[in-house]
Parts: structure tokens; sequence; C-alpha cells
């Protein structure tokens, strides 16, 4: 059955729990176990549990903008600093400073990779970047430098893709130890975000989304902001707030305030969902979105979303007033079942829960 606008459920009455980090939160991961990782802009880390109790919390020398996690190791970039701490403890075993910010990590079977940019307030531009391929065990391997910026980087075959920005635009393909094996420099428009997966898709600042090949697949009125594979479609954001789906004979289109964080999220009612967190400049809002047809089916309004998670099971989403809100599926299915009334009764108790939480 349909929800009319007016039936669209308050996502604070189906929270599964609501968590703080203690300042601003500017990167969030769901873990394959439901557990939570979570850091801030200035520099904290907290592990909860599944169940929501605090594991560790550490701190690192700056603010968190990626996390990735492997064989027992957390390697996060922290301001000008890559740090790996031992998952368990959260106790740093190694921190390693960059020429310039650290910007995203990820990790290969052979080694961590790490990109890191210099950016020039008199050009207003970034002047130099670099991939890094570091060592589990803190060694610095090799330093790729270049013009540059490389604005996403993702897991590719057994190494990694990274998206260029100007002056060469297009994008390289790294091998499991980081080393340059193919570099695509043809496109007229910098490469800004991209797609995980074999076949990886990029969006351009010309609002273009192009395959490997430069094949064109897709174009918005903006640069594009995000851009997610769903099966055989894509949903996609741009700079005006415009959002697009398009898989196969399925397209819908949602406009709005400025896209700050987009994710796919669990099924709801057997058909999946895209969870979208907008700002208006002074508010935030998180709206979920049937993705078969963009109906929307709950939202809240409130602080602006910095990050969002989604690991198959829950969705996390991470905001600048420092709270962090997780839902998981069974609970939201089992709320939005319920008839208004009983979602509005359920949001208040909800509300004293979290309010009950937060006193741990």
């Amino acid at each position: 059955m349909r929800r009319n606008a007016s039936e669209v459920m308050d996502l604070s009455s189906c929270t599964w729990m609501v968590r703080e980090l203690g300042e601003a939160v500017s990167c969030t991961v769901l873990l394959d176990d439901d557990a939570l990782l979570v850091g801030g802009w200035d520099g904290t880390i907290k592990h909860w549990s599944e169940a929501g109790d605090l594991i560790w919390e550490a701190k690192t020398p700056n603010r968190i903008s990626s996390m990735v996690v492997q064989d027992g190791a957390i390697y996060a970039t922290s301001g000008l600093h890559i740090v790996c701490l031992a998952a368990s403890t959260g106790e740093i075993q190694w921190d390693i400073a960059l020429e310039g910010s650290a910007d995203a990590v990820m990790s290969t079977n052979k080694c961590v990779l790490a990109v890191s940019s210099v950016y020039d307030i008199e050009h207003n531009d970034f002047i130099e970047s670099a991939i890094w391929s570091i060592s589990f065990n803190g060694d610095v391997l090799a330093t790729h430098r270049m013009d540059e910026r490389p604005w996403t980087l993702h897991p590719y075959n057994d190494g990694a893709v990274a998206g260029l920005g100007r002056p060469l635009n297009g994008y390289l393909i790294l091998d499991a130890n980081g080393g340059i094996l193919d570099q695509n420099k043809d496109w007229e428009s910098p490469t800004i975000c991209a797609t995980n997966g074999e076949k990886p898709v990029f969006g351009l600042a010309d609002g273009s989304i192009r395959s490997m090949d430069g094949a064109l697949v897709g174009s918005m009125k903006s640069a594009i902001s995000n851009v997610v594979q769903h099966e055989g479609g894509y949903l996609l954001a741009d700079d005006e707030g415009n959002i697009e789906f398009v898989e196969d004979d399925t397209r819908w289109n949602a406009n709005g305030n400025e896209v700050v964080a987009l994710s796919l999220g669990f099924d709801i009612s057997e058909t999946g969902s895209c969870w979208v967190a907008r700002w208006n400049g002074s508010q935030g809002e998180v709206i979920v979105h049937s993705i078969n047809d963009g109906e929307r089916i709950a939202s809240l309004s409130g602080q602006r979303v910095h990050d969002m998670a989604f690991n198959g099971q829950r969705v996390a989403v991470g905001c600048e007033n420092g709270q962090v809100f997780v839902w998981e599926k069974e609970l939201f299915q089992r709320r939005l079942e319920q008839p208004p009334q009983q979602q509005n009764d359920a949001s208040r108790s909800a509300m004293f829960e979290k309010l009950r939480s937060l006193r741990k």
C-alpha cells in the first residue's frame, strides 16, 4: 500500500540507537558484524558494538575523513597523517605524516594506499597531490606525485582506481602494490566521484557520467557530486540538489536543497531504498526514498549530516552536532507497518530511550 505525503514516517520513531561522539562527525563506518566506527573533526574515533556498547575511544592528531578496516587494523586519515590503530583496542600502532592533507585511504591485500593534497589559498586551487603506498608496518613503499588531485579512490580488481582532477582529468589504475598500471587522460572535465565494483562509472564536473572506456552513460544539469551503482542502474546527485535514478525502464528524480550525503539502504517492504541527506544552510534533513519510484517513505529534520554508511542491514548517519543515528532493517519495517498514531507513540518512547542511553 502506498503512503500519502501526510503518512511519511518520522525517522525518530524507528531509530535503533543514537550515540554521541563529542564533536562534529566527519566519518562513519558500519562493519559487517554491525559494529560502528565513527571519526570526528577533532580527531576522536569511537568504536561501538552491535548492541551500542562503547568498546573503545581513541584520539588522533586531526579530522578523520576516511577509515578502512583490514586484518585486525584500522587505517585512518587524520589531518596530515595516516594512522594505524589496533581494531580490538584502538591503540595507535603507527602514525605517518604525509605532504599535505590526507584525503582518502584504502587497502589492498599487499599494502595501504593513501591520497594527499596541498591546497594553495592564493591560487584557490590544489597545487600538488600524491598517491602513497604504505606497508602494513608503516613503511612508505612508493609515492606518486602529480599536479592532478585524485578526488576519488576505490578498490578495483586487486588494486585501486583513482579519479583525477585537472589538468589531465580521467583516472589512474593501480595494482595491489600501488604501482600505476594504466592512465586515462582524454576527458575534458575533472573526475569528481566514482562507483565501487568491477565496472566503475565516473561522475564528472561537467555533469556527465562515463564508463571506463569514456562512453557517456548519463548526464545531469551540473557537476556530479555522488554516483552510486544499484544492480544495472545508477543513483546520481548533482551540485544543484537534483537526484536521479536510472535502471532499465525505471526512472525517477527528486529536487531539493543541497545533497550532502547519499547512500543505498536496506530493503523496505521487499523494495530497495535510498537515503538522502540535504542541507538548506540552516537545517538538515534525511529523506528515505523507494528505489522503485522515488516515493518518500520516511524523513527526519534537524542537524546537518556530514557522512552516511550502509552495510546491508543498517544505515548510520553522522551529524555536525556529534550525534550518530543508526537504523536497523527489521525495526524500521515493524514501525512502518504500525498505524500513524502508534508510530507517534513509538516516537515519544524512542526519544526517551535515546535520552536515557546518552546518559550512560
